[in-house]
């Protein structure tokens, strides 16, 4: 995989800095999207290989958002990784039932986004379902 494009939706600024420093340094082009309608055009306009999601961000319903994106025929394929607090993960597994959605820990996040690449390998794979 070279040069993928990371469409990110994120709350926190910090996290979000974190994220996109290393996407960056690892070769990834990385767009932001807090709203979405905006997220959506980005993700049929630059086709990203996957969409990090932020289930806690307020200016977005994640299971509304889920469904626009599955409504776009070039984006039913589309991984998106979500992340919330660990407490969370089980409940939000159960409301986003999609082959190409995965729910994760925020702590799985951070400790490999370091690895962008490695993190896409695992997606495909069933070490985070």
């Amino acid at each position: 995989m070279t040069n993928p494009t990371i469409l990110v939706a994120i709350a926190d600024l910090f996290f979000l800095s974190r994220i996109k420093t290393a996407l960056e340094a690892q070769g990834c082009t990385v767009r932001v999207a807090t709203q979405i309608q905006p997220l959506l055009n980005d993700a049929v306009d630059h086709k990203p290989s996957l969409i990090i999601l932020d289930l806690g961000i307020a200016a977005m319903d994640p299971v509304h958002l889920i469904q626009e994106v599955r409504r776009i025929p070039q984006l039913t394929d589309l991984q998106v990784l979500c992340y919330i607090n660990h407490t969370q993960v089980q409940s939000w597994k159960e409301k986003l039932k999609d082959n190409s959605v995965k729910v994760v820990p925020n702590s799985f996040i951070s400790s490999n986004i370091s690895n962008i690449v490695g993190l896409l390998r695992m997606f495909d794979s069933k070490n985070i379902s």
